[in-house]
């Protein structure tokens, strides 16, 4: 019974792929046929909310090209999700996982354009982990649609759980819910030129996450991270194209003895934006990562991937909304479901330093 589930859940994950196929390959395709409408709005603000991924450092998808000289930038946004894995689904010998959990993430980002081709920002957080409101709300949408449970229907609903254990000891044991502050990020971005006409742009992001969350709650890991971004822009009359590539020098968590760890990962985003009128664009993405961790399990070995649906609306010259809302696919190393909300505003220039182009 437990193949024939999986094997469902597989196969709304290849549907889930399929359609991003054909909407990311008919957007190139068609995307530059018709008169431009609106402006381009850069790639959805997601991450993974995946617990054993937020000791770490967790930089929102961008957009290569420059803020401009003196130009400033806020975003507010926040991430809540619903992550279950219940003890013994593929469980390895010796090996205790329970997960069930809801997360939030809040983020604060805010950039300024040092010159014309250089900026500067700084990220962070505040984060959240409970039983949340919404495992029945879940379990009715999984029947609706005929796709498993994975076991939610065993447990009672919004209960918290964290706890990772093995042979070698206990990691993480928590029962109660935690909230805090996360790390901070300081991130750069340095922009290489436009290709193609101006319509190709293409950055580098170096960032540094500096330990200040409680490594207790795996709000941080307690030590350094470093990440370097080559990020990737491309725009037509109607669409937007936005693929983010990264390197991640991860260190390992104080409290993580029981297993082996990788410092080194590699991260990705491929977004696609369709300028759906004057101020509406349309967006599918998929993000996702190597995994930092070697414990035998597959829920903490996989690599992860999530797709990501939503949308961003233009409020006036100077601020946008976005609504998404993100599924885990192939593995089960991310979040379930969860649903992004942000809100972006440009709120003017440095004084003596004008608007950069």
């Amino acid at each position: 019974m437990r193949d024939i589930k999986r094997d469902r859940r597989k196969m709304w994950k290849y549907y889930f792929v399929i359609v991003f196929i054909v909407v990311f390959s008919a957007g190139l395709l068609f995307g530059s046929d018709s008169s431009r409408i609106g402006n381009n709005k850069g790639p959805l603000l997601t991450n993974n909310l995946y617990p054993f991924y937020l000791p770490f450092i967790n930089l929102l998808p961008e957009n290569a090209k420059p803020l401009g000289q003196g130009n400033i930038r806020l975003s507010i946004s926040n991430n809540y999700g619903n992550t279950f894995r219940l003890d013994g689904d593929g469980m390895a010998d010796n090996f205790l996982f329970d997960v069930d959990t809801e997360s939030s993430r809040t983020a604060i980002n805010f950039d300024v354009g040092v010159t014309n081709k250089i900026d500067i920002g700084l990220e962070a957080t505040y984060l959240i982990q409970y039983g949340g409101i919404f495992d029945s709300i879940i379990q009715k949408f999984h029947n609706f649609f005929g796709v498993p449970n994975a076991g939610r229907n065993e447990v009672e609903n919004n209960q918290f759980a964290l706890n990772v254990e093995n042979k070698n000891g206990i990691w993480i044991d928590m029962n109660k819910p935690v909230s805090g502050f996360g790390d901070i990020t300081l991130k750069a971005k340095f922009n290489l030129g436009e290709l193609l006409k101006k319509s190709l742009y293409l950055s580098l992001q170096p960032a540094v996450k500096i330990p200040v969350g409680n490594s207790d709650y795996l709000f941080s890991s307690g030590k350094f991270d470093f990440a370097l971004n080559l990020l990737a822009e491309k725009t037509g009359n109607n669409y937007g194209l936005y693929i983010n590539l990264g390197w991640l020098h991860l260190s390992k968590p104080e409290n993580l003895y029981i297993f082996e760890f990788t410092e080194d990962l590699f991260s990705y985003v491929l977004s696609y934006e369709w300028l759906a009128g004057e101020d509406w664009s349309i967006y599918i993405q998929a993000d996702g990562s190597s995994s930092p961790y070697k414990s035998g399990y597959h829920l903490l070995d996989d690599n992860s991937c999530t797709i990501n649906l939503g949308f961003k609306y233009q409020l006036n010259e100077n601020s946008l909304i976005q609504f998404a809302f993100s599924e885990e696919l192939f593995t089960f190393a991310a979040t379930d479901v969860s649903v992004i909300l942000a809100l972006v505003f440009n709120i003017g220039s440095i004084p003596g330093t004008g608007r950069g182009k």
